[in-house]
């Protein structure tokens, strides 16, 4: 038996399918990203846990106070610079106001006067609280300089006992690095153990359906699945051996391509060898090797790109269709139906005057 040509949907009902499908693909996926995440979540070896069985926790101590004394040691010198603009500033313009006494005063004697009580009484104060600011300044030096040396020292004390701790770290990475390792394996196992076998189920559903009528569904599980496991892949094997294993998937991939058109040119499925032989017959040209054909009106048509224009004149008995063979390669064309007698085509399943079927 023929095969029964495929139904087929109007061009918006495919658009709307192809773009659900291209949704169905996304949320498809985006599911297999939860479950693998929430795998990827599973607690591994404790770094912590790891790192208290060398170093020990007085030196965890030490440093942690080490660099609370050096915070609170640098935040007593920013304090005490800043009171030194304060005075610095404030000595500024107690300089200004004793030069201007001083310039009156001078002022004064050249012209054979002395200075009003008020103004020698100001410039008196003013000196005074010029010198009490630069005993401040100095002070406030000082205890700078301490504070700063302090801070030298304590820096110098958690130089120390960061050596220390780095020196007692150095085989905590030995012991972890080991416990990771595994830890991503394991990982990398239980979510290829949950997406594996979906991807196996839709590879062989694929296989089976992808040109059926649910083929939006099957195309969206495979391409979705197949993604999964190549980001699992990707994130889980080293690059060095990923590289092959990606290599050997695209060439299976491109062999299974070429094996299915080559197969598609041997032998076509029964559907595509009918939609080809409709396609050469619209032309009028023989299905197998494609020479031009004209039966029936058409031997008598002028020769054109475009349009076809029949010859007036022709007797309409030899203008009749008749039974055709191909004259380049010999198969037959146009036969008479076996049921009605009228001509019918050869190549093709249905008679186009009674409609009766026949193999082939």
């Amino acid at each position: 038996m023929v095969a029964q040509p495929k139904a087929r949907g109007a061009w918006l009902q495919t658009v709307a399918l192809l773009l659900l499908g291209a949704v169905l693909g996304v949320l498809f996926f985006w599911l297999l990203g939860f479950i693998t995440r929430d795998i990827g979540n599973l607690r591994g070896p404790d770094l912590r846990a790891v790192r208290d069985k060398y170093v020990s926790p007085n030196l965890d101590e030490a440093r942690t106070r080490l660099n609370r004394t050096l915070a609170e040691t640098t935040a007593a010198i920013n304090d005490k610079q800043q009171q030194q603009t304060v005075i610095r500033d404030a000595a500024q313009n107690l300089q200004n106001t004793i030069n201007q006494l001083l310039a009156i005063q001078k002022l004064s004697v050249e012209r054979g006067t002395d200075l009003a009580p008020e103004q020698l009484q100001t410039l008196n104060e003013t000196q005074t609280a010029f010198l009490d600011q630069q005993r401040q300044y100095q002070t406030l030096s000082t205890n700078i300089a301490a504070l700063t040396s302090q801070r030298q020292q304590h820096q110098q004390e958690l130089a120390a006992v960061d050596g220390e701790i780095a020196a007692a770290e150095r085989p905590v990475n030995d012991e972890f690095r080991p416990l990771m390792a595994r830890h991503r394996w394991k990982v990398a196992a239980l979510k290829l153990a949950v997406v594996l076998p979906i991807f196996i189920l839709a590879t062989i559903l694929f296989i089976k359906a992808r040109s059926g009528a649910w083929w939006p569904i099957v195309y969206a599980v495979f391409l979705s699945a197949f993604a999964r496991v190549g980001l699992i892949v990707h994130e889980y094997f080293p690059r060095e051996y990923f590289k092959y294993i990606a290599i050997f998937v695209l060439i299976g991939i491109v062999l299974r391509l070429i094996i299915h058109l080559v197969r598609a040119v041997i032998a076509p499925k029964p559907e595509l060898l009918i939609r080809r032989y409709q396609e050469a017959y619209d032309r009028h040209r023989c299905p197998i090797c494609a020479k031009p054909i004209r039966t029936g009106p058409l031997r008598y048509a002028a020769p054109g790109h475009r349009r076809q224009i029949i010859v007036t004149g022709a007797d309409a008995a030899l203008t009749a269709q008749e039974p055709c063979n191909c004259p380049s390669c010999g198969t037959t064309l146009y036969e008479k139906c076996p049921d009605c007698g009228n001509i019918r085509h050869s190549l093709l399943p249905f008679c186009e005057h009674c409609g009766k079927q026949k193999a082939l």
